[in-house]
């Protein structure tokens, strides 16, 4: 079974601690096959303060990838 994203959200910030953040990214999946109903997935990424807004956007994106590859 494969899986295509449907869409992305976003959620809000959320401080850990003086050096670091979090934020939760929802996933909206479909399977290409149409044997299981569309569902979401939350996946949290932890950033560093000190990390540019490039390097948190390549960071998000990487674990929106790594997360698809690994249920595909």
């Amino acid at each position: 079974m494969k899986y295509e994203t449907t869409e992305i959200n976003y959620g809000i910030e959320s401080v850990i601690n003086e050096n670091e953040y979090s934020i939760n990214i929802t996933i909206g999946l479909h399977p290409t096959d149409l044997i299981a109903p569309d569902f979401s997935k939350d996946i949290q990424v932890i950033s560093k303060n000190s990390m540019t807004g490039f390097e948190v956007d390549n960071q998000r994106q990487k674990a929106i990838d790594d997360f698809m590859l690994s249920i595909n």
